[in-house]
């Protein structure tokens, strides 16, 4: 039986896969059953990839102490590794940010893990992240963003490529 994260993240890696370029994805499950190394011609990165099955916007994400964890495991194994975390909204699409954005919204000095993070999106609309406390990450996040900005690396931007 296919479970809900296989069929989530296996949507998404799908995605990657078919955006025409030669990838290779390798799944650091000594780090974390849900980050995927993503080897491109443009470079590599890592993605850690959270899910929900709520149909509708706003979903909602909380990052957890062993994902706090295994981001520093990460960052000491690759410490010159672009890290991004995709977030999986169920069916409507993949709102994908740089751990480096992520963290202008979240409390840094206790971690990411424990922290609530919100993804809502109008129709046709772009992506609005949110974090603790209400707080907004100034640019929004396109839908077409995934897989492009692991791909070509666009950790701070959303420029196009």
């Amino acid at each position: 039986m296919i479970n809900d994260c296989e069929l989530l993240e296996g949507s998404a890696l799908i995605r990657l896969v078919n955006y025409g370029y030669q990838v290779t994805i390798t799944r650091a499950d000594s780090i974390h059953p849900s980050i995927y190394l993503i080897k491109s011609e443009n470079g590599q990165s890592a993605v850690l990839f959270k899910h929900s099955k709520k149909p509708k916007s706003a979903w909602a994400f909380t990052l957890s102490s062993q994902e706090d964890y295994a981001l520093n495991a990460l960052h000491s194994k690759y410490p010159e590794l672009p890290v991004f975390i995709a977030f999986i909204c169920h069916r409507d699409g993949i709102c994908c940010v740089s751990e480096k954005r992520l963290m202008s919204v979240i409390s840094e000095s206790t971690g990411i893990g424990g922290q609530h993070i919100s993804v809502s999106r109008q129709a046709r609309g772009s992506y609005h992240v949110s974090g603790t406390g209400r707080q907004q990450m100034q640019q929004t996040v396109p839908q077409s963003d995934w897989p492009r900005i692991v791909l070509f690396n666009l950790g701070d931007s959303h420029g196009q490529t």
